[in-house]
C-alpha cells in the first residue's frame, strides 16, 4: 500500500502566500536562495485588502524587475489620484487634495520611484510570477500548516495538501510565518501583541457601477472622505475605475452581521441618488494597531500581519510587511551562503520591531485624529449661509487630517535602524523623524539616499546583491583593506568610485558602506585601523 505522506526538505519554509509571504519567496529567489511557500487557499484575490504600494516598495520592486509592471497595472494612468473630503458623492465638495494621474507623475527629489495605486488583485500575481521565474522557489497553494517544531538544527513541519489529503512533512533551516493578523505560528509560540486591540470594528462593502462619477458630476478623484451631520464616517475609493469597481469602508458596532446589513441604507449615506449597483462582496474586520513582544523565537520568523497589524490609515500596512521581507530576506540568505555571521538573524527583530511599532502607532493617531472630527455640524448639508460657513469650516479640518495620511514621504522612505548591533554609529545626531518630510541622510542606520548619477541611474540602483563601498570624491582613500577583510570571510563587497559633487555633499563622507538593503552600515573619511572589526561587525559576527 502507498504511503500517504512525503518529505520534503526546503532552506526556508514561507507559511502564506499574501504580498509578504511572496515578497519573501522573490526577496530569496532574486538571491538565489530555493525556498518552499505554503498558503492555504488558491491565491485568487477577489477584493484587494490593499491597494497603494508605497515608494519604498516600489524602489525594491525597481530592483526586482517589476517596476514597470506595476505602473503600468490596470488602474488607468490618466485617472487623478485626487483626495477630496465631501458631505457624499453628488453632495458639497468640502476640499480637495490634487494628485496628478499616473501618466503626469514625475519622479522627485528623494527618489527614483513615487508611490503608485496597484490594488492586491493585480499585486499579487506580478509578486508571485516574478517569485516563480527563480529557480529553487516553489508555491504550494492549498497547502496548510498543521504543526511544527524546532530541532538543534532546522525545523520540522507537517503540511496538509487540501485537495489531494496527502500530508507532506517538511525540513528546513528556517521558518518565516508570514500567515496573517490570526498567525497561527504566533499562537503556536505564545508571542503577544501589545497595543490597542481593537480601534474599530470595520466593513468593507464592495460594489460594481459604471461611471459613477460621470453620473453624479463629480470632478474625478480616487478617495472621497465622507462627513455629515454625525461627523467623519467613512470613506468612498475607486479600485477599478475601468470595471467600476468601487469600496465603501464605515466602522460598525461590534457583533454586527454583515448578511444582515442594510447595505442600500449605507450606500445612500455616501452617494447623492445612488445608481442601481452590482454588490460584490461585505467583508467584516477589526481594526488594531499592535505589535508583536518579538519577531523571532529561535529559527522561526514572523513578518508582515502577523507582528503588526496596522489601520489602514495611511497605507502602511503591506508595504511595512514588505519591508520586513526585505530585511529578512537578505539576512537569512547571507547565513545560508555562509558570510552571515551568528548575530545576523538576531538583527531582524533589532531593527523590524521598532520600525513596525513606528508606523501602527502614526496609522493609529491618524485614525483617531479623523475619528474625533465630529460635533457642530447639524447644518452641512443646508443650503444655507450657516451650512456654508459649516462645510468650510469642516471641510478644511477633514481635508487637513485626511491629507496627512496621503503625505508620508517621510514614513515611507525616513525609517532607521538606529540602534541596530549591526550599524556602526558615527556619533552625529540624530534628524527629526517627520512622518511626512523625508530628510535625506546617509547617517548609518538610514537608507543610502537616492542621487540621479550622469548615465540616468540612480544611487539605489547600486546596492542589492551584497555590500557596496562607495569612493567619493576624487581622492577617497584606497579601499584594499576592507576588500581583504570581505575577501577573508567571502563576504559580498563591490567598490564603486563616484566623484558627482552632489553625492559628495548628500553623503558627508568619503568611504560610505551599504547594506544589501540600501541601509548605511558605517560611513567615514578613512577606513578604520581594524578592517576586519568592522567587516565583523556588519555581518553579524563575533569575530
Amino acid at each position: 500500500m502507498a504511503s500517504n505522506t512525503a518529505a520534503i526538505e526546503t532552506p526556508v519554509l514561507i507559511v502564506g502566500g499574501g504580498p509578504v509571504g511572496l515578497a519573501l519567496a522573490l526577496e530569496l529567489g532574486w538571491r538565489g536562495v530555493p525556498c518552499t511557500l505554503v498558503e492555504q487557499s488558491d491565491g485568487v484575490i477577489a477584493t484587494p485588502k490593499m491597494n497603494e504600494v508605497n515608494t519604498r516598495t516600489m524602489e525594491f520592486c525597481r530592483r526586482w524587475g517589476i517596476a514597470e509592471q506595476v505602473m503600468h497595472c490596470p488602474f488607468p494612468e490618466d485617472f487623478p489620484m485626487d483626495v477630496v473630503a465631501v458631505t457624499k458623492l453628488g453632495g458639497y465638495e468640502l476640499g480637495r487634495l490634487e494628485r496628478p494621474a499616473r501618466k503626469d507623475q514625475k519622479p522627485g527629489p528623494f527618489s527614483p520611484m513615487n508611490m503608485q495605486v496597484c490594488s492586491q488583485h493585480w499585486f499579487d500575481p506580478m509578486l508571485r510570477e516574478r517569485a516563480r521565474s527563480f529557480p529553487g522557489v516553489d508555491l504550494l497553494y492549498r497547502h496548510r500548516l498543521e504543526s511544527f517544531r524546532e530541532l538543534n538544527d532546522g525545523v520540522v513541519a507537517q503540511i496538509s495538501a487540501l485537495d489531494s489529503g496527502r500530508r507532506l512533512t517538511m525540513r528546513a533551516h528556517y521558518l518565516a510565518a508570514c500567515d496573517g493578523a490570526g498567525s497561527g505560528v504566533r499562537r503556536a509560540l505564545g508571542v503577544n501583541l501589545e497595543g490597542s486591540e481593537v480601534l474599530s470594528h470595520s466593513m468593507h462593502l464592495f460594489f460594481r457601477t459604471p461611471d459613477l462619477l460621470e453620473r453624479l458630476g463629480v470632478r474625478p478623484g480616487t478617495f472621497f472622505a465622507a462627513m455629515d451631520r454625525d461627523g467623519f464616517w467613512g470613506n468612498i475609493r475607486a479600485i477599478d475605475p475601468s470595471e467600476g469597481l468601487w469600496r465603501l469602508l464605515f466602522d460598525v458596532p461590534q457583533g454586527s452581521d454583515a448578511s444582515k446589513l442594510d447595505r442600500e441604507a449605507w450606500l445612500r449615506r455616501a452617494i447623492e441618488h445612488p445608481p442601481k449597483v452590482q454588490w460584490v462582496s461585505a467583508n467584516q474586520w477589526t481594526r488594531r494597531g499592535v505589535v508583536a513582544e518579538r519577531f523571532s523565537v529561535g529559527r522561526v520568523f514572523m513578518a508582515g500581519d502577523a507582528v503588526h497589524q496596522v489601520s489602514p490609515t495611511g497605507a502602511l500596512g503591506m508595504n511595512t510587511g514588505i519591508a520586513d521581507a526585505v530585511d529578512l530576506g537578505w539576512k537569512i540568505a547571507a547565513v545560508l551562503q555562509g558570510w552571515g555571521g551568528t548575530r545576523l538573524l538576531g538583527s531582524y527583530d533589532a531593527e523590524r520591531r521598532p520600525a513596525g511599532a513606528r508606523n501602527v502607532r502614526m496609522a493609529t493617531q491618524y485614525y483617531e485624529s479623523l475619528a474625533q472630527l465630529k460635533g457642530g455640524l447639524n447644518e452641512i448639508e443646508e443650503d444655507t449661509p450657516q451650512g456654508e460657513a459649516v462645510r468650510k469650516r469642516a471641510g478644511a479640518a477633514l481635508l487637513a487630517q485626511v491629507s496627512r495620511m496621503f503625505r508620508t514621504l517621510g514614513l515611507q522612505i525616513g525609517y532607521r535602524y538606529d540602534n541596530s548591533p549591526i550599524i556602526v554609529p558615527d556619533g552625529t545626531p540624530e534628524p527629526p523623524d517627520d512622518p511626512a518630510n523625508y530628510i535625506a541622510t546617509a547617517r548609518p542606520g538610514a537608507r543610502a539616499p537616492h542621487v540621479a548619477l550622469a548615465d540616468g541611474r540612480s544611487t539605489l540602483d547600486l546596492f542589492g546583491r551584497g555590500f557596496t563601498l562607495l569612493r567619493l570624491g576624487p581622492n577617497a582613500p584606497d579601499p584594499g583593506a576592507l576588500k581583504q577583510a570581505a575577501v577573508s570571510h567571502h563576504v559580498p563587497l563591490d567598490v564603486v568610485t563616484l566623484e558627482e559633487p552632489e553625492i559628495s555633499r548628500l553623503y558627508e563622507r568619503r568611504l560610505v558602506l551599504v547594506r544589501p538593503d540600501g541601509h548605511v552600515a558605517w560611513r567615514g573619511d578613512a577606513l578604520p585601523a581594524d578592517a576586519r572589526a568592522l567587516i565583523d561587525r556588519v555581518r553579524g559576527s563575533n569575530g
